[in-house]
């Protein structure tokens, strides 16, 4: 009766003390993984923007869409990029004259009211840094951190400063967006990090409780 007595007594010690361990070392893990994902949670990254203004030149690609359905030859639709940096898509019965059509179409000063965004390190991107080093055009700091407007050089100053002012709006929200679905990703992913293993551990050393309590003798 005394032998069982005291096997019972360095089981229930070996259970708190297996308890407590499991306490300290999951909340270490959570901790380390707090300071892992800290970063990932309160400054996720995202990469920088550029935006631009294409003008108006529907006109001109509604006239070569008539060209080309009385055409006796096949028209294509071709990729332009303006010297500023600025690309368009316009129909022509080559590249040449797609861009012939672009360039006298894009010297009005009407622009499309909607942004185009590209992402830094692409080749549209690429393409608006040339007009910078070609001197055609210039970036504008909008406010928006990581973020740039590129604009014609030969524009008016007020349509520049219009353009920020559309750009800041439409940037804002759009990075606030990002920030946010990345934001919750990130907690996701650490509260799947921190739990997850933490819960595993206590179901496997449950089981293994369990299993050793079967071969106890009576």
């Amino acid at each position: 009766m005394h032998n069982a007595a005291c096997g019972w007594g360095v089981s229930m010690n070996v259970k708190r003390g297996l308890v407590r361990l499991w306490v300290v070392a999951s909340g270490l893990w959570i901790i380390f993984i707090g300071f892992l994902m800290y970063d990932e949670v309160m400054k996720p990254y995202v990469s920088g923007r550029g935006y631009y203004f294409r003008k108006d030149i529907s006109t001109a690609r509604q006239q070569a869409e008539q060209e080309k359905s009385r055409a006796s030859t096949a028209w294509l639709n071709y990729h332009i990029n303006t010297p500023d940096g600025f690309s368009y898509s316009m129909t022509g019965s080559s590249g040449d004259d797609a861009a012939r059509r672009v360039l006298a179409a894009s010297g009005t000063i009407d622009v499309v009211k909607e942004p185009v965004m590209v992402e830094r390190y692409t080749e549209p991107y690429r393409l608006l840094e040339e007009g910078i080093t070609r001197g055609v055009s210039e970036r504008i700091d909008i406010g928006v951190p990581d973020t740039l407007l590129f604009v014609g050089k030969s524009e008016p100053e007020a349509v520049k400063t219009q353009q920020a002012k559309d750009v800041y709006e439409v940037a804002s929200k759009a990075r606030n967006l990002v920030v946010s679905k990345k934001r919750t990703e990130a907690l996701k992913s650490a509260a799947w990090l921190a739990f997850v293993p933490v819960a595993i551990v206590f179901a496997l050393g449950f089981l293994i409780l369990w299993i050793a309590r079967g071969f106890r003798n009576r």
